[in-house]
């Protein structure tokens, strides 16, 4: 696995997020979008990965109501396949479990099987279909669950 260090997302890493969610997405968030994550953090808990200065993935996550949604994981690609997205999203459920959240869920293209594959690894679940999910050519989305463990007695 790569060397790299976990940030909060920051105002001074939108233009790489930025360029990294249009290379990655077909119908990619706005600049506006991900300026909102940066503001609430009183849901939004979203961080990124950087490797030797250079943002190399991002997660966006909510923390609301015993849950952790997550609504963007995505790694800019001569980084792809080499752990990052593992583990962003095992930051992100390590804060969840910290946090005493229960559960963490996601939605997953249907015909993005890396994606499933990943998610299934960790824990994940499928539990339903959100049909024509996706604007940009109504794509189905996979939801899918990940129960989290019970708080260990102390």
């Amino acid at each position: 696995m790569l060397d790299m260090t976990l940030e909060p997302l920051s105002e001074s890493h939108l233009n790489e997020v930025l360029r990294i969610e249009r290379e990655c997405f077909p119908a990619p968030w706005t600049e506006g979008m991900f300026r909102q994550e940066v503001e609430e953090t009183w849901l939004s808990r979203s961080f990124v990965a950087v490797h030797d200065g250079e943002v190399a993935g991002y997660i966006i996550a909510w923390f609301l109501r015993g849950e952790v949604h997550v609504l963007n994981v995505a790694v800019t690609a001569k980084y792809q396949r080499q752990g990052i997205g593992r583990r962003l999203l095992s930051h992100v459920i390590e804060l969840g479990e910290q946090s005493e959240h229960h559960l963490v869920t996601l939605e997953v293209r249907a015909s993005n099987d890396p994606a499933k594959l990943l998610y299934v690894t960790m824990g994940f679940a499928p539990v339903g279909v959100r049909r024509r999910y996706y604007r940009d050519n109504d794509e189905d989305a996979i939801v899918m669950v990940k129960r989290l463990g019970e708080r260990k007695a102390t």
